[in-house]
């Protein structure tokens, strides 16, 4: 279970009930009349209007609010409930309104439709579970935590917000994320690099029975002879190469969020999935302090692996400087493939890039195209600062050419095949010239 915390402060905010002005109004009014006409049983109409204000203005005790929000599971599958409770506190008597606000990508189950308790007036503390479903893959936040507080009989509204929920991590349903992850072109993408021919293997796997189709040369005929049956040695495949895939965290909000995150899924999904098959060792970068290996296998636990990787780093709000740092200390084989899947807005992450190429790995770029799910500019200004941000983006792509960084565009018409494609044969022309000037 992961709180969120909000302690007593200085940020507690007065505000009057909304019955006060009227009061005061009634009040005043009754007082007025009466001087103005000389009825004196005006003025006691209004006395005891004006006595329940000042009754009420006098109660003035802050109600010092502190609270918490707890959730049980911060990583769930599409459709799953997710559970969690509010704990909430003041000193003394009160009643207490608290209520969650701002929650994306989930729907209240109970409280519902509004996650928000009415509390006679009580003690603290209080605790008040809630349930959502979560509706939609992604990186959400579950809201923010408000809570007002009123002595009895006052009129004045203690109000503060107290904490803000814990991101939850939602992942696809495994239908959903096969789809997600499928490229957009039929045709099958072939890898980055050419693999280096080892054969079958040579560390020992396991013995079993023959089989069809297996070759005479694994057979183990001390063990066939013993048992009176043939069997076979079977053996683990070697690796051929490592591949890093180096994942930018700054894809947005403001890209619509899931749909920028999914074009990065599947560009990094294309890259690592040809590579597995290959029997290539494919790891994950996103944070800079460790490195997840993703199964030799493939298949959907790797799938999944990947998504949650790239959730975890666009809803990661770290600084630059430290995220830069760190991503410098990380260990990376040395004959490591390097492929940074990127919308190159964020300049941390080109130094990272530069850094790796000059470290002697062969280091490429693909530029993942999100310039479609912004909103149409609505004037000159919108329209100018698209061109200065389309003018970087090329510049930081000139900038890793120059550094010996291959960058291809993948955008959302074409996909992911042609920019590999294009990075393929632009790192075999380097390869060629860099023998060439050896020669």
């Amino acid at each position: 279970m992961t709180p969120s915390r909000g302690g007593p402060g200085e940020d507690e905010h007065l505000r009057t009930d909304p019955r006060l002005p009227g009061y005061l109004i009634a009040g005043f009014g009754a007082l007025l009349a009466a001087i103005a006409t000389g009825m004196p049983e005006l003025a006691a109409l209004g006395a005891p209007v004006l006595a329940l204000a000042a009754v009420g203005i006098a109660a003035r005790d802050p109600a010092r609010l502190r609270g918490e929000v707890r959730v049980h599971n911060l990583r769930v599958l599409e459709g799953d409930v997710v559970e969690g409770e509010l704990s909430v506190d003041w000193d003394g008597v009160a009643e207490v309104e608290v209520m969650l606000t701002g929650f994306r990508g989930v729907t209240p189950l109970d409280p519902t439709p509004e996650v928000g308790w009415s509390v006679p007036r009580t003690r603290g503390p209080l605790v008040l579970p809630f349930r959502f479903r979560a509706t939609a893959w992604g990186t959400h936040d579950l809201g923010t935590l408000w809570v007002q507080a009123r002595r009895p009989g006052s009129l004045l509204v203690w109000e503060r917000k107290l904490a803000a929920a814990p991101r939850l991590q939602v992942l696809p349903r495994p239908l959903r994320l096969d789809r997600l992850l499928r490229p957009a072109e039929p045709r099958a993408v072939a890898g980055m690099h050419v693999s280096r021919l080892r054969g079958r293997g040579t560390d020992f796997a396991e013995l079993r029975p023959y089989q069809p189709g297996d070759r005479l040369r694994d057979l183990s005929w001390g063990t066939s002879a013993r048992l009176g049956s043939p069997w076979v040695i079977v053996h683990h495949p070697e690796r051929t190469g490592t591949v890093l895939l180096l994942l930018d965290a700054f894809f947005t909000r403001a890209e619509t969020g899931t749909e920028a995150l999914a074009r990065a899924a599947r560009a990094a999904w294309a890259v690592a999935a040809v590579h597995l098959r290959a029997q290539d060792r494919v790891g994950i970068l996103t944070h800079g302090v460790t490195t997840a290996w993703l199964p030799p296998q493939g298949g959907r636990r790797a799938r999944w692996m990947l998504l949650n990787e790239l959730l975890t780093v666009g809803g990661a709000v770290e600084d630059q400087l430290r995220r830069r740092r760190a991503s410098l200390r990380v260990a990376v084989p040395s004959d490591a493939l390097v492929v940074g899947i990127t919308n190159l807005r964020s300049p941390s992450f080109t130094k990272s890039l530069l850094h790796h190429r000059r470290t002697g790995r062969t280091t490429v770029a693909l530029v993942v195209d999100t310039l479609d799910l912004l909103p149409e500019p609505a004037g000159p200004v919108d329209e100018a600062a698209r061109r200065i941000w389309l003018g970087r983006r090329e510049a930081d792509r000139h900038l890793l050419d120059r550094g010996g960084i291959p960058t291809a565009l993948v955008t959302s018409t074409d996909g992911v095949g042609p920019a590999i494609s294009a990075l393929r044969r632009r790192t075999g022309r380097a390869g060629a010239a860099r023998m060439g000037a050896r020669r």
